[in-house]
């Protein structure tokens, strides 16, 4: 994982963790974006919603590494906010924490 002073915090939720070490050919460019995502979570990515369906990722943001790939993660502050959160990974966590869930 990436190591650096930061606005924001990180937390990692287990799948992110299994899934970094397996994409070990863009372990580069997800650093990147990681570094990107803790100094500004807001800009450059997709507020999710729930779209019927599919699986309902309201509250959660994402950021594309390339084409085929993308991060799923969470801001505490802003998932506080919003009462259809259908996840809450922020139990314990300061608002100005980003927690990564996925990468895929």
């Amino acid at each position: 994982m990436i190591e650096g002073s930061f606005p924001y915090a990180d937390a990692y939720w287990p799948l992110f963790r299994e899934n970094y070490r397996r994409y070990a050919n863009i372990r580069k460019q997800v650093d990147h974006k990681m570094a990107q995502l803790l100094t500004d979570p807001y800009y450059n990515t997709e507020f999710l919603d729930d779209r019927s369906g599919h699986l309902n990722l309201r509250g959660c943001r994402s950021i594309r590494i390339d084409r085929n790939f993308r991060i799923i993660f969470v801001i505490c502050e802003e998932c506080r906010r919003i009462p259809q959160c259908g996840y809450c990974f922020c139990e314990g966590l300061d608002d100005r924490t980003v927690v990564f869930l996925t990468v895929g």
